[in-house]
C-alpha cells in the first residue's frame, strides 16, 4: 500500500449509494452527502426500482453535476448494485453508503483524516439508529450511553453505537464505509447474499483482511440512519419480519461457511462449538430479539400518537 501524506490525493471522493424503491427516502439523506468539499461524485444506483426515484435523481443533477444515475433496468440485489457503482467509480476513495442514512456534518473528512492518521485500508464511524418518534439529538444521547464494545466476536456483530478512546483496528465496521481504490482493484461485493443481502459488507471486509488490509473503527465520525418503519417495508409486516429474518439467518451461515478457516485462525471464539450452523441458530436468535424490540416500539409509539 502507497503511504498518502497529502491531503490533495483524498480530495475527490466517489460515493456509491444503492436503492431501490425509496424516493421518499433518498429525498431526505442525499443533501448530506453533497455538502462535504471532498465529495467528487455521487453515484445514485437505482437497482430497477418502479417508483419516482429516477426522476428525483435527474432533478438532484440539474443543481449539481456531481450526481450520476446509474440504473439496472431489473432488481439485482445490493451487492451487484455497489459493484455496479466500484465500476464506474473515479475517486482513489470511495464512501458505500445507503439511501435511509445521512451523514452528519464533518463526518466524511473526519474519516478521511483519521484514515491517513491509522493508515487504514477501511474505515467506519458509528450509525447513529434514529427510532421512530425521536430526533437525531435524542438518539445521539442514547447511544452515547452505550457501552458494549465495537464486536461481540462470539456473534460476529457490530456494534455500531460503540465509543472508544480513540481509533481502533477490528474484524469487522458498519457497512457505510470508506474504502482505498487499492482495495477495490482487489476485492468486490459477493453475489452469493441474496434478499436482504445481510452479510455482503462484513464478507468484503474479511475478504480484505484475508488478503491483508487494515480495517479501523473510527468513533469520532457519526451517520444517521433512520427507523425501518421510517423507510417503510409494506403493510404485512409480520410476513416481512420473518422474510426478513429467513435471510440474516441464510446469509448469516454462507458467510461463516465462506471464511470458517479464517475465522478458526484468527477469531475462534466466534464459532460455536467450530459450528457455522450452531453459530447462525445463536445469531438469528439474537436478531430476533433485536427486531421484536424494534417492532414493540413501533406499535407504542404508534398508538401513542393515535
Amino acid at each position: 500500500m502507497v503511504q498518502v501524506d497529502t491531503m490533495n490525493e483524498f480530495s475527490s471522493i466517489s460515493v456509491v449509494i444503492p436503492t431501490f424503491n425509496r424516493a421518499d427516502m433518498l429525498a431526505k439523506v442525499l443533501s448530506s452527502y453533497l455538502e462535504p468539499a471532498v465529495v467528487g461524485e455521487v453515484l445514485i444506483v437505482d437497482d430497477g426500482s418502479q417508483d419516482q426515484t429516477a426522476a428525483l435523481v435527474e432533478g438532484f443533477t440539474h443543481t449539481d453535476s456531481r450526481i450520476c444515475l446509474l440504473r439496472h433496468e431489473r432488481n439485482k440485489g445490493r451487492t451487484f448494485a455497489r459493484n455496479t457503482g466500484i465500476a464506474h467509480a473515479r475517486g482513489n476513495l470511495v464512501l458505500f453508503s445507503e439511501d435511509d442514512l445521512a451523514l452528519a456534518p464533518g463526518s466524511l473528512e473526519t474519516l478521511v483524516s483519521h484514515m491517513q492518521e491509522t493508515d487504514a485500508d477501511i474505515i467506519a464511524g458509528r450509525r447513529i439508529w434514529i427510532r421512530i418518534g425521536e430526533t437525531a439529538q435524542q438518539a445521539l444521547a442514547r447511544a452515547n450511553r452505550n457501552r458494549r464494545p465495537v464486536v461481540n466476536i462470539r456473534l460476529m456483530d457490530h456494534n455500531s453505537h460503540a465509543i472508544t478512546p480513540t481509533d481502533v483496528q477490528v474484524p469487522l465496521v458498519d457497512a457505510t464505509m470508506l474504502v482505498r481504490r487499492e482495495v477495490l482493484d482487489r476485492v468486490q461485493f459477493a453475489d452469493c447474499y441474496p434478499g436482504n443481502a445481510w452479510r455482503e459488507e462484513s464478507d468484503f471486509q474479511l475478504t480484505a483482511q484475508e488478503q491483508g488490509f487494515k480495517v479501523v473503527f473510527c468513533p469520532h465520525a457519526l451517520f444517521y440512519h433512520y427507523d425501518r418503519a421510517m423507510a417503510g417495508r409494506g403493510r404485512n409486516r409480520l410476513k416481512s419480519d420473518l422474510i426478513y429474518l429467513r435471510w440474516i439467518f441464510q446469509n448469516n451461515l454462507t458467510f461463516l461457511r465462506r471464511h470458517r478457516e479464517y475465522l478458526r485462525q484468527t477469531l475462534p471464539e466466534s464459532l460455536l462449538l467450530g459450528s457455522p450452523l450452531l453459530t447462525s441458530l445463536l445469531y438469528i436468535a439474537y436478531r430476533s430479539v433485536w427486531l421484536t424490540q424494534a417492532e414493540i416500539r413501533r406499535i407504542w409509539h404508534s398508538r401513542t400518537q393515535a
